[in-house]
């Protein structure tokens, strides 16, 4: 299982990359009040917003229902849960604020988009107010007719 996500990483990074991607933007953005959202950004900023809110209201359902069976995600600590260990990890949490930092970066083509974001992720642990700032790289897949998050690598951006 794992050589076949692993292929087709592979394989959906190579697709991206040689296609024609539908957003057309160069990055980094000068600021969301100087240039107007192409649709796939306004389309993927709204998912990833979803995917925010259902992990602040620990709402598993609508989650899982933004995941593939097959999701996987990259953790920054070099491990690696899927769509079950993922849900039950979120469900776990403290009471989460889930903020996005900027705008969201989308790289598409027919049925598949990559997606770079920043999130702040605030909440109170031990008495001790606690934030860090993650960048999610997401893999989405169209599947009958909904996007849904396939792969997805975060790392912790130090301050």
């Amino acid at each position: 299982m794992k050589q076949l996500l692993s292929g087709f990483s592979v394989l959906l990074l190579l697709a991206l990359g040689s296609a024609a991607a539908a957003t057309a933007r160069p990055y980094p953005v000068a600021s969301s009040a100087e240039t107007a959202l192409t649709p796939d950004e306004q389309l993927f900023t709204k998912l990833v917003g979803e995917v925010a809110a259902a992990m602040e209201k620990k709402n598993m359902q609508a989650l899982g229902e933004l995941m593939t069976p097959g999701y996987t995600h990259y953790n920054p600590n070099n491990g690696t849960s899927h769509k079950a260990d993922e849900t039950a990890f979120i469900a776990t949490w403290p009471p989460t604020t889930i903020k996005l930092v900027g705008p969201v970066q989308v790289s598409r083509s027919g049925n598949m988009a990559v997606t770079v974001s920043q999130h702040t992720y605030s909440s109170t642990e031990n008495g001790q107010a606690t934030s860090r700032t993650m960048q999610h790289m997401i893999a989405w897949t169209l599947h009958n007719g909904k996007w849904q998050m396939d792969i997805v690598q975060s790392k912790e951006v130090k301050a």
